[in-house]
């Protein structure tokens, strides 16, 4: 089945965390007035499996789940365009597939295998490989509504997108914008810098400081109906970005920083606020 263009993409399977994740994915194209498609991946090959081994066991083809959630959505959202599908094949590799041409991918942090409170292996492959901005949901910590869109910058080419979608979600929400350029570990004439108030500390926060001023230039021009608190932090960016999640309705990284390996598809810092962010986060990369 065809994913209609820049929809909304989520993936459904019966979990809390889907549920917490199709609640987003609902509010966020009824806010850009987009359509929404759910995906409801059965793994076909893993219930054969099943079932050779222990038919007895083995799980049902629940194809009417995925029309049971989008009967849910309609009933709250009538005027919606809605598309469903049921699709045969691993939910980490559909979703990654059907990513390409939608505007964002979102899923549960939470599947139906993984460990309570631990982020799920199809939240983590699908923020890894998806073509688009991939949202993560965790059910226990739902954001706040009103609370600020959070971003992380570090002057990277990414984190600028990051930045760039950071405005536009605080643009279409109505909240503030949140932005923290976080450095920890960094050398002036070949030595870590460690002092505060030393003439190398305050030499390389005048550095960040001007790396952060170059991502921000022209972005309060584009997106004038926003306000934006910029901060430089000494701490390390994961910690950073965390810690300024509590509160937030959104907190948006780049999925792959300057620090990152060339060819890495998830940075540290992202892959540990996925972990720790206390809202909804969003992986951001280049198209």
């Amino acid at each position: 089945m065809s994913v209609p263009p820049r929809a909304v993409v989520v993936g459904v399977d019966g979990s809390a965390g889907s549920d917490a994740a199709l609640d987003w994915a609902v509010d966020e194209a009824s806010r850009r007035r987009l359509p929404l498609h759910l995906v409801h991946a059965t793994n076909i090959d893993y219930l054969v499996a099943a079932a050779m081994l222990n038919p007895a066991d083995a799980p049902p083809v629940v194809d009417d789940l995925v029309q049971a959630a989008r009967d849910k959505v309609l009933a709250g959202a009538p005027d919606l365009r809605v598309t469903a599908e049921a699709s045969t094949g691993a939910a980490a590799h559909d979703l990654v597939q059907r990513s390409e041409g939608a505007e964002c991918v979102v899923v549960g942090a939470e599947g139906k295998t993984a460990v309570r409170g631990a982020l799920g292996s199809v939240s983590l492959q699908v923020a890894m490989h998806a073509t688009c901005p991939v949202v993560v949901v965790r059910g226990a910590e739902p954001g706040t509504p009103n609370g600020p869109v959070v971003v992380g910058v570090d002057g990277s080419a990414i984190s600028f997108e990051a930045l760039g979608h950071a405005y536009e979600q605080a643009s279409l929400r109505g909240v503030p914008l949140r932005v923290v350029y976080a450095w920890w570990i960094e050398f002036v004439d070949g030595v870590v810098v460690t002092t505060p108030g030393s003439p190398q500390w305050a030499a390389v926060e005048e550095r960040q400081r001007l790396l952060l001023a170059e991502s921000m230039a022209g972005w309060a021009e584009r997106y004038p109906d926003v306000v934006a608190e910029v901060e430089v932090v000494h701490d390390r960016p994961a910690d950073a970005i965390a810690g300024a999640s509590e509160g937030a309705c959104l907190a948006v990284v780049g999925a792959r920083g300057r620090g990152g390996f060339r060819g890495l598809l998830l940075g540290s810092v992202s892959h540990a606020v996925l972990h720790r962010a206390h809202c909804p986060v969003a992986v951001v990369r280049p198209r």
